[in-house]
């Protein structure tokens, strides 16, 4: 089922991703330009270089979204690498950053509705939970990091790192489950106003064939004695000018009405 909003929403989201991506990796370039040393800054060009990049291949391939839907998936899962990548450069579980992980969840809510928030959530997870295992390991020897040994020292205790990733995990499925859930919400009354409106237009379709059958005439009037709908063909059967000149126009005025509505 090809849902006709897809490429919209996914236009809006590379334009996003591409405003938010240069805010943030633009800032913390700022910030390291202001106080050099504080963490490498040839990293972040790297991101920048690559965030970018990606914008471009997503734009190049958005006419295809609607026949291959995994391709969305791909960006979303794009979107928590590059997350995952700045984090890494900022500390790790130490980094100021990690609830940018919800920016790709509340995109995949948006974009592929409860299901996808889902799967960006695990993803983040696993991602998260794996650079702070590996900070961990490099900090007792056992993996061997340039970027992961720099801030091993200043590492928390294990128990403090545990709660962090769990409290960050719990952050990650409460936005997608809680996202997810608004979507489809929003989803299913778009749904059901749509069909009562086919239905209204089927209504009103029905309303004026019945009307235009009657042999017999029919003139319907609001509260204003303002006529709604007219059977025009009667205005034929009557001989007295006058009053054909008026049933005419009062079938002009009700056609007029009628191409209005």
């Amino acid at each position: 089922m090809i849902d006709p909003g897809l490429r919209r929403n996914v236009a809006w989201l590379i334009a996003i991703r591409a405003i938010i991506s240069t805010v943030l990796l633009g800032s913390a370039i700022f910030m390291q330009l202001k106080a050099p040393g504080s963490f490498p800054v040839n990293p972040f060009f790297f991101l920048i270089g690559l965030t970018y990049a990606l914008t471009i291949s997503y734009a190049l391939a958005l006419r295809f979204v609607e026949r291959f839907r995994w391709l969305v998936d791909l960006q979303l899962g794009g979107d928590a690498l590059i997350v995952s990548a700045f984090i890494y450069f900022t500390g790790g579980v130490t980094s100021y950053f990690t609830s940018l992980y919800v920016l790709p969840v509340i995109a995949a809510s948006m974009v592929q509705f409860r299901r996808g928030a889902l799967l960006v959530a695990t993803l983040s997870t696993i991602l998260y939970g794996g650079l702070v295992l590996a900070q961990y390991l490099a900090a007792s020897g056992l993996l061997s990091d340039p970027w992961l040994a720099a801030p091993s020292l200043a590492l928390p205790s294990p128990s403090v790192a545990r709660y962090t990733v769990a409290l960050n995990v719990f952050g990650f499925f409460a936005v997608a489950l809680l996202g997810g859930s608004l979507a489809n919400s929003l989803r299913s009354a778009d749904a059901q106003l749509e069909l009562a409106s086919t239905e209204i237009a089927d209504l009103q379709a029905l309303n004026q064939h019945v009307i235009d059958s009657l042999p017999s005439g029919l003139a319907t009037t609001d509260t204003a004695q303002r006529i709604l709908t007219l059977a025009c063909w009667p205005c034929s059967t009557f001989s007295m000018d006058g009053f054909a000149s008026k049933t005419s126009r009062v079938a002009h005025s009700s056609k007029c009405f009628s191409n209005r509505r």
